[in-house]
């Protein structure tokens, strides 16, 4: 039996649910409900679903479990269940940490060779004393882990460590599961891997991830000896996978080995993502994602207005005090133009938000440039840019959410196609745009079938789109 067929047959006898009656409300004939309740076929469609949902007098739960178990019978399990860890992938995304629990200093950390380590409350006290004391290095300090990202205490630690002293170099290894079905687990190892380092990337600007992948649970599980490894350039720590047991070793010759075998380790891994910093070099991988010809998504919630800028508005809104401006502004004119050829060719498909653009209009604030690049936009270019919005809605090659998916004060943005993207989230220190290229093809695919299979009752219509935008400006 189906996922649907299943727990409808479920109430379906729960409730003592004559199959012809129900059958007739549905407007089928009694084969074919049997067929459904059998799971031999599925119903038309999703309105069906909701007719036998009341008839039944399902409750709001009930109705919502028919409903996903028809979504999961349609897409099948894994795919079901994917699309929904992206979609909340999206929709949690915060760049705030966690607020740390209060310890003491153990200050026998710095003064035996040899430390054994017996609680989670001694495992991090050394986190904060280890990496507090290698911040204070500056631009020396290097920071080598071989720990999974699911280590909250310590991944907050560094991010709020890193907003004073962002000079540190931190290189981080960690396994991606070579055996993650979200259809089994209804959780995706892999994506909340990156829910978990991405704010790492918005606090500390030498940081790079690297991966590998195996059977989670055999690299993690209770029965693996001290599976995770902390390098500083004081003192080596080695850890059970609970976090909760471990020593310390302040040897040469300890942290010698230890960097080598992490090293060694290095070797075998590959890059996650790929932070570009420059604004210029930000452009330049922006036009070439936009030269491929294939199709592509970009999913943010405030629109992307690029295809729309004006020479003159690039020329008038660009500061005047950055260096090399008229070579940087004949580039971004340059990619302007390709934005929009690819726009009328309708290749890339712009996902955005009512609210998005409504905060737009409010503050002139186009966050994929960094504000000490470009000035926000005078009132009456933000309503000539929106304008711009309504015939592309019509289109199709914009599609405008009826909702924000994803908090407004810590927006992430994602371009993807079948070959290649990037996620970009302006950092909350330094406001300027993080871009990260997508090395890993699971996560790209991941991405790139979620934007492709989003559910159409999210959408505005084209005509809700027009009446909305038109509404929004006068209002403006």
């Amino acid at each position: 039996m189906s996922e649907f067929s299943s727990i409808l047959s479920k109430y379906v006898h729960e409730k003592n649910i004559k199959t012809y009656s129900l059958a007739q409300y549905c407007g089928l004939d009694r084969s074919n409900m049997y067929k459904i309740i059998n799971g031999k076929r599925k119903p038309a469609s999703l309105n069906m679903v909701r007719k036998m949902a009341q008839f039944m007098q399902l409750s709001p739960e009930e109705k919502h479990d028919l409903e996903e178990a028809y979504a999961i019978t349609l897409e099948g399990p894994e795919n079901y269940y994917r699309r929904k860890e992206v979609l909340e992938f999206f929709r949690d995304f915060t760049l705030s940490a966690a607020p740390l629990p209060p310890f003491h200093y153990n200050a026998r950390i710095e003064e035996e060779e040899k430390i054994f380590l017996n609680s989670s409350i001694e495992v991090m006290q050394t986190f904060f004393h280890m990496i507090s004391s290698e911040m204070s290095s500056g631009t020396h300090g290097h920071l080598r882990l071989l720990v999974q990202p699911d280590a909250a205490f310590l991944v907050n630690l560094i991010s709020a460590e890193c907003q004073r002293d962002a000079g540190i170099r931190i290189e981080h290894i960690f396994c991606l599961d070579s055996h993650s079905h979200s259809g089994q687990s209804k959780k995706n190892y892999n994506l909340n891997c990156l829910k978990q380092i991405l704010p790492l990337y918005g606090s500390c600007r030498n940081y790079e991830a690297y991966y590998y992948y195996d059977d989670i649970s055999s690299r993690t599980g209770s029965l693996t000896l001290l599976p995770y490894m902390i390098v500083t350039s004081r003192c080596v720590c080695l850890l059970t996978a609970g976090l909760n047991k471990g020593c310390v070793l302040h040897s040469r010759e300890s942290i010698r080995m230890f960097s080598d075998i992490f090293d060694e380790y290095l070797q075998e891994s590959t890059p996650l993502l790929n932070q570009i910093t420059d604004v210029q070099d930000q452009l330049n991988y922006a036009a070439r994602l936009l030269q491929e010809s294939i199709t592509g998504y970009s999913f943010q919630m405030s629109p992307c207005f690029t295809p729309f800028i004006t020479f003159a508005q690039v020329e008038k809104y660009v500061r005047k005090d950055i260096s090399g401006r008229e070579l940087f502004i004949a580039h971004f004119q340059e990619y302007v133009k390709k934005t929009l050829t690819l726009c009328s060719q309708s290749k890339i498909t712009s996902i955005f938000s009512y609210d998005g653009v409504r905060r737009f209009l409010e503050s002139g604030r186009i966050d994929e440039y960094p504000q000490d690049v470009c000035l926000p936009f005078d009132p009456p270019d933000r309503a000539a840019l929106v304008k711009k919005l309504i015939p592309v809605c019509k289109t199709g090659a914009f599609r405008m959410l009826r909702k924000d998916i994803g908090s407004s004060l810590y927006e992430l943005y994602l371009f993807v196609n079948t070959k290649n993207g990037y996620l970009m989230f302006p950092s909350p220190y330094s406001r300027h745009p993080v871009y990260l290229n997508i090395e890993e093809p699971g996560l790209l695919y991941a991405f790139y079938d979620f934007c492709e299979n989003l559910d159409e009752s999210l959408f505005c219509t084209p005509k809700e789109a027009e009446s909305l935008l038109t509404e929004l400006i006068q209002d403006f």
